[in-house]
Protein backbone atom coordinates (compact mmCIF):
# COMPACT_ATOMS: atom_id res chain seq x y z
CA UNK A 1 0.00 0.00 0.00
CA UNK A 2 1.67 3.70 -0.88
CA UNK A 3 1.56 6.04 1.67
CA UNK A 4 -0.59 9.32 1.51
CA UNK A 5 0.39 11.63 -0.81
CA UNK A 6 -0.05 15.57 0.20
CA UNK A 7 -0.35 17.99 -2.40
CA UNK A 8 1.45 20.72 -0.25
CA UNK A 9 3.07 24.27 -0.57
CA UNK A 10 5.84 23.35 0.87
CA UNK A 11 4.67 23.89 4.68
CA UNK A 12 2.94 20.75 5.09
CA UNK A 13 6.08 18.91 6.68
CA UNK A 14 5.97 22.05 9.36
CA UNK A 15 2.17 21.58 9.58
CA UNK A 16 2.32 17.61 10.05
CA UNK A 17 5.22 17.98 13.04
CA UNK A 18 3.01 20.57 14.69
CA UNK A 19 0.12 18.37 14.55
CA UNK A 20 2.04 15.72 16.18
CA UNK A 21 4.08 17.85 18.15
CA UNK A 22 0.15 18.96 19.78
CA UNK A 23 -1.15 15.27 20.21
CA UNK A 24 1.84 14.49 22.00
CA UNK A 25 1.70 17.84 24.93
CA UNK A 26 -1.58 17.07 25.38
CA UNK A 27 -1.01 13.26 26.05
CA UNK A 28 2.06 14.19 28.73
CA UNK A 29 -0.62 16.63 30.06
CA UNK A 30 -2.85 13.90 30.82
CA UNK A 31 -0.02 12.13 32.41
CA UNK A 32 1.10 15.15 34.49
CA UNK A 33 -2.56 15.70 35.47
CA UNK A 34 -2.24 11.69 36.95
CA UNK A 35 0.85 12.70 38.56
CA UNK A 36 -0.17 15.17 40.27
CA UNK A 37 -3.14 13.98 41.76
CA UNK A 38 -1.03 10.77 42.79
CA UNK A 39 0.96 13.26 44.50
CA UNK A 40 -1.26 16.15 45.83
CA UNK A 41 -4.61 14.15 45.67
CA UNK A 42 -5.55 13.47 49.10
CA UNK A 43 -4.06 16.57 50.86
CA UNK A 44 -6.34 18.75 48.06
CA UNK A 45 -9.67 16.36 48.85
CA UNK A 46 -9.36 16.98 52.12
CA UNK A 47 -8.76 20.97 51.66
CA UNK A 48 -11.76 21.06 49.40
CA UNK A 49 -14.06 18.92 51.99
CA UNK A 50 -13.24 21.84 54.64
CA UNK A 51 -13.73 24.28 52.27
CA UNK A 52 -16.64 22.81 50.90
CA UNK A 53 -18.05 22.66 54.12
CA UNK A 54 -17.20 25.91 55.21
CA UNK A 55 -19.57 27.02 52.69
CA UNK A 56 -22.19 25.32 54.41
CA UNK A 57 -22.19 26.36 57.04
CA UNK A 58 -22.08 29.89 55.84
CA UNK A 59 -25.17 29.74 53.90
CA UNK A 60 -26.88 27.89 56.57
CA UNK A 61 -25.81 30.96 58.64
CA UNK A 62 -26.97 33.17 55.88
CA UNK A 63 -30.83 31.58 55.70
CA UNK A 64 -30.90 31.56 59.66
CA UNK A 65 -30.10 35.03 59.45
CA UNK A 66 -33.00 36.30 56.69
CA UNK A 67 -35.69 34.12 58.86
CA UNK A 68 -35.15 36.14 62.21
CA UNK A 69 -34.46 39.49 60.09
CA UNK A 70 -37.62 39.20 58.90
CA UNK A 71 -39.30 37.68 61.95
CA UNK A 72 -40.12 34.46 61.27
CA UNK A 73 -38.85 30.84 62.38
CA UNK A 74 -36.60 28.96 60.84
CA UNK A 75 -37.74 26.22 58.41
CA UNK A 76 -35.75 23.47 58.96
CA UNK A 77 -36.82 21.34 55.47
CA UNK A 78 -37.09 24.73 53.87
CA UNK A 79 -33.57 25.31 55.09
CA UNK A 80 -32.25 21.75 54.30
CA UNK A 81 -33.71 21.81 50.85
CA UNK A 82 -32.33 25.55 49.66
CA UNK A 83 -29.13 24.35 51.17
CA UNK A 84 -29.09 20.92 49.34
CA UNK A 85 -29.63 23.34 45.70
CA UNK A 86 -27.00 25.74 46.80
CA UNK A 87 -23.79 23.18 47.60
CA UNK A 88 -25.15 20.93 44.12
CA UNK A 89 -22.10 22.06 42.13
CA UNK A 90 -19.90 22.00 45.04
CA UNK A 91 -20.96 17.83 45.99
CA UNK A 92 -20.95 16.93 42.27
CA UNK A 93 -17.19 18.76 42.52
CA UNK A 94 -15.98 16.80 45.18
CA UNK A 95 -16.96 13.97 43.45
CA UNK A 96 -15.31 14.49 40.55
CA UNK A 97 -12.36 15.46 42.64
CA UNK A 98 -12.74 12.05 44.63
CA UNK A 99 -13.52 9.88 41.52
CA UNK A 100 -10.25 11.73 39.82
CA UNK A 101 -8.02 10.87 42.62
CA UNK A 102 -9.61 7.14 42.73
CA UNK A 103 -8.28 6.71 39.17
CA UNK A 104 -5.38 8.49 39.31
CA UNK A 105 -4.42 5.77 42.67
CA UNK A 106 -4.87 2.98 40.13
CA UNK A 107 -3.31 3.99 37.27
CA UNK A 108 -0.04 2.46 36.65
CA UNK A 109 3.29 3.53 35.16
CA UNK A 110 4.33 2.80 31.75
CA UNK A 111 7.42 1.73 31.13
CA UNK A 112 9.36 3.80 29.12
CA UNK A 113 9.82 1.61 25.86
CA UNK A 114 6.33 1.22 25.31
CA UNK A 115 5.58 4.84 25.91
CA UNK A 116 7.98 4.83 23.06
CA UNK A 117 6.59 2.68 20.80
CA UNK A 118 3.05 3.57 21.46
CA UNK A 119 4.56 7.16 20.11
CA UNK A 120 6.32 5.49 16.92
CA UNK A 121 3.14 3.72 16.13
CA UNK A 122 1.03 6.62 16.57
CA UNK A 123 3.00 8.74 14.79
CA UNK A 124 2.53 6.42 11.52
CA UNK A 125 -1.39 5.87 11.30
CA UNK A 126 -1.75 9.63 11.97
CA UNK A 127 0.28 10.98 9.05
CA UNK A 128 -2.24 8.36 6.61
CA UNK A 129 -5.67 8.32 8.80
CA UNK A 130 -5.35 11.79 11.05
CA UNK A 131 -8.18 13.59 10.58
CA UNK A 132 -6.65 17.17 10.27
CA UNK A 133 -4.24 15.69 7.73
CA UNK A 134 -6.43 13.46 5.65
CA UNK A 135 -10.40 14.58 5.95
CA UNK A 136 -11.23 12.07 3.41
CA UNK A 137 -10.52 8.52 5.75
CA UNK A 138 -11.83 10.49 8.41
CA UNK A 139 -15.39 10.87 6.36
CA UNK A 140 -14.91 6.73 6.05
CA UNK A 141 -16.99 4.97 8.78
CA UNK A 142 -14.33 2.41 9.61
CA UNK A 143 -11.43 4.49 9.28
CA UNK A 144 -13.13 7.02 11.89
CA UNK A 145 -14.33 4.03 13.95
CA UNK A 146 -10.41 2.75 13.92
CA UNK A 147 -9.33 6.03 15.00
CA UNK A 148 -11.13 6.75 17.83
CA UNK A 149 -9.76 3.39 19.01
CA UNK A 150 -6.35 4.71 18.03
CA UNK A 151 -6.50 7.78 20.14
CA UNK A 152 -7.73 5.59 23.09
CA UNK A 153 -4.64 2.95 23.19
CA UNK A 154 -2.20 6.00 22.96
CA UNK A 155 -3.39 7.70 25.91
CA UNK A 156 -3.51 4.35 27.50
CA UNK A 157 0.01 3.98 26.38
CA UNK A 158 -1.52 0.17 24.82
CA UNK A 159 1.11 -0.99 22.44
CA UNK A 160 -0.29 -4.08 21.46
CA UNK A 161 -3.83 -2.74 21.04
CA UNK A 162 -1.92 0.20 18.45
CA UNK A 163 -0.47 -2.94 17.25
CA UNK A 164 -3.33 -4.71 16.29
CA UNK A 165 -5.17 -1.32 14.80
CA UNK A 166 -2.40 -0.64 12.59
CA UNK A 167 -2.95 -4.18 10.80
CA UNK A 168 -6.35 -3.53 10.84
CA UNK A 169 -6.04 0.19 9.24
CA UNK A 170 -3.61 -0.89 6.88
CA UNK A 171 -5.80 -3.99 5.65
CA UNK A 172 -8.80 -1.08 5.26
CA UNK A 173 -7.16 1.13 3.80
CA UNK A 174 -5.58 -1.36 0.95
CA UNK A 175 -9.02 -2.71 -0.14
CA UNK A 176 -9.99 1.20 -0.16
CA UNK A 177 -6.82 2.71 -2.48
CA UNK A 178 -8.63 6.41 -3.34
CA UNK A 179 -8.73 6.93 0.72
CA UNK A 180 -4.59 7.71 0.36
CA UNK A 181 -5.02 9.01 -3.14
CA UNK A 182 -3.33 13.03 -3.22
CA UNK A 183 -4.71 14.96 -0.28
CA UNK A 184 -4.73 18.95 -0.22
CA UNK A 185 -4.63 20.84 3.00
CA UNK A 186 -6.20 23.75 2.63
CA UNK A 187 -5.70 27.09 4.92
CA UNK A 188 -2.60 25.53 5.64
CA UNK A 189 -0.98 28.29 6.84
CA UNK A 190 -4.04 29.45 9.44
CA UNK A 191 -3.98 25.53 10.37
CA UNK A 192 -0.37 26.22 11.21
CA UNK A 193 -0.77 29.59 13.21
CA UNK A 194 -3.99 27.79 15.22
CA UNK A 195 -1.85 24.91 16.18
CA UNK A 196 0.95 27.21 17.62
CA UNK A 197 -1.79 28.68 19.85
CA UNK A 198 -2.64 25.56 21.08
CA UNK A 199 0.48 24.29 21.70
CA UNK A 200 1.30 27.18 23.44
CA UNK A 201 -1.93 27.34 25.44
CA UNK A 202 -0.61 23.96 26.64
CA UNK A 203 2.70 24.43 28.01
CA UNK A 204 1.78 27.31 29.72
CA UNK A 205 -1.79 26.28 31.49
CA UNK A 206 -2.88 23.25 33.76
CA UNK A 207 -1.86 20.63 33.88
CA UNK A 208 1.12 20.86 31.93
CA UNK A 209 2.48 23.93 34.10
CA UNK A 210 2.29 21.29 36.90
CA UNK A 211 5.25 19.54 35.50
CA UNK A 212 7.34 22.11 36.80
CA UNK A 213 6.72 21.47 40.59
CA UNK A 214 6.69 17.80 40.01
CA UNK A 215 9.94 18.16 38.65
CA UNK A 216 11.25 20.05 41.81
CA UNK A 217 11.49 18.08 45.16
CA UNK A 218 11.82 21.44 46.90
CA UNK A 219 8.77 22.48 44.81
CA UNK A 220 6.49 19.24 45.89
CA UNK A 221 7.45 19.87 49.28
CA UNK A 222 6.30 23.47 49.37
CA UNK A 223 3.15 22.96 47.61
CA UNK A 224 2.37 20.21 50.19
CA UNK A 225 3.07 22.58 53.06
CA UNK A 226 0.77 24.94 51.54
CA UNK A 227 -2.00 22.56 51.00
CA UNK A 228 -2.03 21.50 54.85
CA UNK A 229 -1.46 25.05 56.07
CA UNK A 230 -4.88 25.55 54.13
CA UNK A 231 -6.45 22.65 55.86
CA UNK A 232 -5.67 23.62 59.17
CA UNK A 233 -7.19 27.28 57.99
CA UNK A 234 -10.46 25.54 57.21
CA UNK A 235 -10.63 23.70 60.10
CA UNK A 236 -10.62 26.74 62.14
CA UNK A 237 -12.96 28.42 60.29
CA UNK A 238 -15.15 25.72 60.41
CA UNK A 239 -14.72 26.04 63.76
CA UNK A 240 -15.77 29.07 64.20
CA UNK A 241 -19.05 29.06 61.98
CA UNK A 242 -19.89 25.90 63.78
CA UNK A 243 -20.09 28.24 66.80
CA UNK A 244 -21.62 31.24 65.32
CA UNK A 245 -24.23 28.47 64.19
CA UNK A 246 -24.97 26.76 67.05
CA UNK A 247 -25.47 30.51 68.82
CA UNK A 248 -28.21 31.65 66.01
CA UNK A 249 -29.73 27.88 66.19
CA UNK A 250 -29.98 27.91 70.39
CA UNK A 251 -31.57 31.10 70.21
CA UNK A 252 -28.84 33.58 70.66
CA UNK A 253 -31.03 35.94 72.37
CA UNK A 254 -33.53 35.91 69.68
CA UNK A 255 -36.15 33.06 70.09
CA UNK A 256 -36.71 30.42 67.25
CA UNK A 257 -39.22 27.99 65.81
CA UNK A 258 -38.70 25.18 64.58
CA UNK A 259 -40.57 23.94 61.72
CA UNK A 260 -40.47 20.32 60.37
CA UNK A 261 -42.64 18.10 59.45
Amino acid sequence: MGELIIKEDGRYKEYEGLLLERDQLMKEACSIHVSYVKEFGELLLESFELKVDCIKKRKMIAFCLAAVNHGKPVDVKAMNEHIETEMAAYTTQLKDMADDKKKADEAKVCPEYKAKKCKRIYHRLAKIIHPDINPKAAENEKIAELWNRVAIAYQCNDDVELDNLEILIRKVLKDNGDLVAGVTIDNIDERIDRLKEEINEIITTEPYSWKKILSSDKKTAELKEDIRKEIEDYKKISEDLAKVLQDILSGGGVPLTWIQE
